[in-house]
């Protein structure tokens, strides 16, 4: 939720599972109107966000979720886990998607448990190529 409000300009929407319910026919039965549920912040500071996030893509952490002709933006992060970080770590990626024709996605991908060696966990090499495949399957990329 916190990438798709900043994705969104700051305005955070009411999560719903379900866009429209459809008949056998293919015709529409109901369908969801987006609503928002609030003003996660302004539009300037979502702005000055964005801004470094699709600097983590595109010269940062988060090169491995760059898209061709796709703005995309991310912070890859690594998480302790276990007693006195006893576990591996784990890897995340929150993401957003702008598609060039306005249908925009936001992703947030969490390994817990991988075979990776320890000392390759990370956001960058694990959870944003997931976030980038997801976001280029649903921008037809």
């Amino acid at each position: 939720m916190v990438g798709a409000a900043i994705c969104n300009n700051g305005s955070l929407m009411q999560p719903y599972l379900v866009a429209q319910e459809r008949a056998a026919d293919g015709s529409v039965i109901s369908q969801t109107t987006p609503k928002q549920l609030s003003q996660a912040t302004t539009p300037a500071v979502a702005a000055e966000i964005q801004t470094m996030m699709v600097d983590v893509v595109q010269n940062g952490t988060g090169t491995t979720a760059q898209i061709p002709g796709v703005t995309v933006g991310g912070k890859t992060g690594t998480a302790q886990h276990g007693v006195n970080n006893s576990g591996n770590p784990y890897a995340w990626f929150v993401s957003y998607a702008k598609g060039p024709d306005g249908k925009d996605i936001a992703v947030a991908v969490v390994i817990e448990a991988s075979s990776t060696q320890r000392t390759e966990i990370s956001g960058s090499g694990l959870a944003a190529p997931i976030a980038k495949q997801m976001m280029a399957t649903y921008l037809g990329k």
